[in-house]
């Protein structure tokens, strides 16, 4: 049985320092410790504990599942003294610390990045951490404190701040469509090439009917949007988007949009932040800026 008492909080962090490198010697050579006072912390820390923290070897180490639980719960700690911190520290000064975003490629080239430069003039203390990518973060876990997307289904914990709107948008280019010709309906898609988003599978979304569902075999997919897009450009098929992302080539006839009708004519961009973090002056002066700038 774990014994009642104080919790000694040095040992926890030389645990995630250990636990970030995997190696006593560096966490030693960062901490400016003994390599032998390392490893004393850490086997005190398992007896505390009663369970093995790692898995040792003559040649490397790796976290036990014990391990790899506690390294997960600390480093979200961590995260959150670092916030309490900033967050004590910013009442009498200007915001400071990590701030890690989370956004899609487009948005980060074309909306984020004039926002960033306008966020670092005013504040040049704040860390700025940008994870582009094409997915809904997982806020807790990846200790992301700002994203973008369009009609998240956000949990309670989330607040979503309405920034523009879009459409989803059908598109082929003029060489495809000349050999293959258009879609007259959904159920005509399935004999064309259809070039999905992995994480839409071979389906479609923001349809008007929403009973209606449609699965389309695919001989290509990619998680990259631009990659789809280049595919189409050169004939390869056809593809959806938000509008946003293709609607310079929409208007340069570079691509054609297929199929209008059968989808909505409005989908929400918004960005999420979490409730609990908002307070934060390096959060609340970025949201401001996005709510003030951004135009969709």
């Amino acid at each position: 049985m774990i014994r009642d008492k104080k919790i000694n909080l040095s040992q926890f962090e030389i645990f995630l320092i250990v636990a970030d490198s995997l190696s006593f010697t560096l966490a030693a050579n960062a901490l400016g410790v003994s390599r032998a006072s390392i490893s004393q912390s850490i086997k005190a820390l398992e007896k505390e504990l009663e369970v093995p923290l790692f898995l040792r070897t003559t040649r490397s180490i790796s976290l036990t599942s014990e391990g790899e639980s506690l390294f997960e719960q600390c480093s979200r700690l961590r995260y959150e003294l670092d916030n309490t911190r900033d967050l004590v520290r910013s009442f009498h000064n200007k915001p400071k610390g990590k701030l890690k975003i989370s956004c899609n490629p487009f948005l980060a080239e074309k909306v984020l990045l004039p926002i960033l430069m306008q966020y670092k003039e005013q504040f040049p203390d704040v860390e700025l951490i940008i994870v582009v990518e094409e997915r809904i973060p997982d806020f807790d876990k990846e200790q992301t404190d700002i994203a973008f997307g369009v009609n998240w289904k956000a949990p309670d914990d989330l607040i979503a701040r309405k920034i523009g709107e879009t459409r989803y948008v059908l598109c082929a280019s003029p060489c495809y469509l000349k050999k293959y010709g258009a879609p007259k309906n959904l159920e005509d898609l399935k004999k064309h090439n259809f070039i999905p988003h992995i994480s839409r599978h071979t389906s479609l979304v923001g349809l008007k009917d929403a009973n209606a569902y449609i699965n389309i075999s695919s001989d290509i997919s990619s998680n990259n949007v631009s990659f789809i897009k280049k595919c189409v450009l050169d004939g390869l098929g056809i593809a959806q988007f938000h509008e946003y992302a293709a609607i310079e080539e929409i208007k340069r006839g570079d691509l054609i949009e297929v199929l209008p009708t059968v989808f909505n004519e409005k989908e929400s961009l918004f960005v999420y932040y979490q409730k609990n973090r908002f307070v934060q002056p390096k959060i609340k002066e970025l949201v401001k800026i996005i709510l003030e700038k951004v135009q969709i």
